[in-house]
């Protein structure tokens, strides 16, 4: 909606992940250079962690879109898998027909599949997002698949991207072998009040924006606060500020406009966007073998913690879109009581009249439309 007012060639805080628009703060570089790094490498595990919203699916992303034809990459988005369910799913992402296959006859094609690829001097890379739904035995079968090999060279690399929850279902004592086979961890930080004017700038220079609107300097730690330097929170955050400086015709976005949009999306969202730290890494060895023990009696909670997530995410979209409706109606009163003004004032018909009314009801299909 406001994207052509302020003469942007696009949506600059969308919520779906976009190499396009990837970051590269000082842990996001980080990031994405180890990812580089075990690619060339051709070996091992890489494993990034970071708390919710903070940009891993995009790091994936655009890793992905750089890869040359030499490397065939799948992506996968997991729920919690038993090893013989993730087998057949890696199996099905690269295009094998193993439906109603026995595990061994899977993992025969899939071998077959991959000792292919190595004789067209390509391989396989598997990047696993959202790993932290995995359990520890079918992370442990990710290991066994790297024991698929040709002249002591893995046929196939995988990559997990997950939550804060993985790092301690790694750190099992039985994880030991997986442990040993990591070439390099990372974790993602939510941005400082610098970073987040960096992020926010550099979303909106992708999308060609020229100072219109113009941003105060002392709102960027208002939204990092606000939104804790989450970026998905950010994104959230300044596609409604962008919205409410269109509608409310505003030239420079400063602390008093950021206010505003922050009592009515408290209101909204209960709070939702509000900055929230907790960590669930063990502390300590003992830490690490309770959470063993109690992993099996935690997953329902895990399951109703992720639906709780998604629908969460859910109304915040479905709020959004109710608030731009409500706001597109003000602005069509807003219209229609200065149609009803010209109206008033006008005592016969005239060119110029024509031409006004003209542009008002070519305005008013764009707004319905809309």
């Amino acid at each position: 909606m406001y994207e052509s007012h302020f003469g942007l060639s696009g949506k600059p805080f969308k919520l779906s992940p976009d190499p396009h628009f990837f970051y590269g703060s000082p842990h996001h570089s980080k990031a994405i250079s180890y990812l580089r790094y075990g690619l060339e490498s051709g070996e091992g595990f890489i494993v990034i962690t970071g708390p919710v919203g903070t940009g891993k699916t995009t790091i994936a992303r655009s890793l992905l879109s750089s890869l040359d034809e030499s490397i065939t990459a799948i992506q996968l988005v997991t729920t919690h898998l038993t090893p013989d369910a993730l087998i057949n799913m890696i199996a099905s992402n690269f295009g094998l027909q193993v439906e109603g296959l026995g595990k061994s006859e899977t993992l025969k094609r899939l071998e077959g599949f991959l000792n292919n690829l190595n004789r067209q001097g390509k391989r396989a890379l598997l990047v696993i997002d959202e790993a932290q739904n995995l359990p520890s035995e079918t992370i442990e079968e990710l290991r066994m698949l790297s024991n698929f090999q040709v002249n002591d060279k893995p046929l196939i690399q995988s990559f997990l991207l997950g939550q804060e929850e993985l790092k301690p279902i790694i750190e099992l004592p039985e994880m030991e072998q997986f442990r040993q086979r990591i070439i390099a961890s990372c974790h993602l930080e939510t941005f400082n009040i610098e970073q987040t004017r960096e992020y926010i700038l550099h979303r909106l220079k992708v999308v060609g924006w020229d100072n219109n609107p113009r941003l105060d300097d002392k709102i960027f730690a208002l939204i990092s606060q606000y939104t804790g330097g989450v970026a998905r929170k950010i994104n959230i955050f300044m596609d409604r500020l962008f919205l409410y400086a269109f509608m409310e015709n505003i030239q420079t976005i400063d602390e008093q406009a950021v206010r505003s949009v922050i009592d009515e999306m408290g209101g909204e969202l209960s709070g939702g966007l509000q900055s929230t730290s907790h960590t669930r890494a063990p502390v300590n060895a003992n830490t690490v073998s309770s959470m063993h023990y109690d992993h099996a009696a935690s997953v329902d909670s895990v399951e109703l913690d992720n639906l709780c997530q998604i629908l969460a995410e859910v109304n915040h979209i479905l709020d959004d879109v109710v608030s731009r409706k409500t706001l597109t109606i003000k602005h069509l009163d807003r219209l229609i009581r200065e149609k009803r003004k010209l109206l008033s004032n006008r005592n016969e018909p005239s060119e110029s009249n024509r031409l006004v009314e003209k542009r008002w009801l070519q305005q008013l299909i764009k707004e319905r439309e809309l």
